[in-house]
């Protein structure tokens, strides 16, 4: 009895093996593509995705990236789980999906948006013969990133970084975009901020803020000096999008070069919300509280 019961145990090992032994031609091929990941051969095929006609087999995914039919028919049902493609059983085949589409034109809309906002900041540096940059508002991170400049004649004192992250926060860029997000994010912006970069001064209170940001709505752009860099004016306005708030532009320059030319500060302010105004119309957004 005991010989058939090893026999059993032994028949049931090799069937547990057999049942969770990997499909080698699955690792044989993809070896060749390190590194093979679940993660890079997803991202693998809705890069193959993007150039496929408007619908493809297992098979068409298999060959195009050398996969296992299994993989590929393993990735296609998760890509489908999350509504990136589309099943169609009638003739076994798949289309791409509402996700996918969702996503490729946030990014084409992402960048229309840095396009035409370079065309906006190219005539006021014209105008005012200042520096102007273009920031995005990076919700996640709670932050402000400069990804565009335009520049007039007279040159900055200090350095504009761009591709960083920026206080929300300091600077009229950041207050030009934080007045307009929830009070959670503005809670969350506040808490993760340190002291003023330029002063060294210590983060507004809760309170304080909050009036400073009504203040930006009730006009429709915001003022600084000397907050985020030292020495530095910024007048900004919110860029608005389909989707909400994409960002600011602001001019910055030298506090004391535009103090001794005279300038309107206001009269700047309210021009270049104008301007920041007809963006976001141009890109099917509207500044709230203003009719489209």
């Amino acid at each position: 009895m005991c010989s058939h019961l090893n026999r059993g145990v032994m028949k049931f090992d090799r069937k547990v093996r057999q049942i969770m032994a990997p499909d080698t031609r699955e690792t044989n091929q993809d070896r060749s593509q390190a590194p093979v990941g679940t993660v890079t051969r997803t991202l693998r095929v809705i890069s193959l995705l993007a150039d496929l006609d408007e619908q493809f087999t297992v098979k068409t995914v298999a060959d195009g990236l050398n996969l296992a039919p299994s993989t590929a028919h393993r990735l296609l049902n998760q890509l489908a789980s999350e509504g990136f493609v589309v099943s169609i059983p009638r003739t076994r085949s798949y289309e791409t999906g509402p996700e996918f589409y969702r996503i490729a034109s946030r990014i084409l809309a992402k960048a229309t948006a840095i396009h035409l906002a370079e065309q906006t900041m190219k005539e006021i540096a014209a105008k005012y013969d200042e520096t102007v940059v273009f920031g995005l508002h990076d919700p996640n991170r709670h932050a402000l990133v400069f990804i565009a400049r335009a520049d007039g004649s007279n040159a900055l004192t200090y350095r504009i970084e761009l591709n960083k992250p920026l206080s929300l926060v300091w600077g009229a860029s950041g207050k030009a975009a934080l007045a307009y997000v929830s009070d959670d994010e503005v809670a969350a912006a506040l808490e993760a901020e340190g002291r003023s970069p330029a002063s060294n001064a210590p983060p507004p209170t809760l309170v304080e803020l909050a009036a400073q940001l009504h203040a930006v709505r009730e006009k429709g752009f915001a003022i600084s000096k000397g907050e985020k860099l030292a020495g530095a004016r910024g007048i900004a306005a919110p860029v608005f999008g389909p989707g909400g708030l994409v960002g600011s532009i602001c001019l910055t320059s030298p506090a004391s070069q535009l103090e001794a030319s005279g300038v309107d500060i206001e009269s700047i302010g309210q021009d270049i919300a104008q301007y920041c105004a007809q963006l976001s119309h141009t890109l099917g957004g509207n500044v709230p509280g203003k009719p489209g």
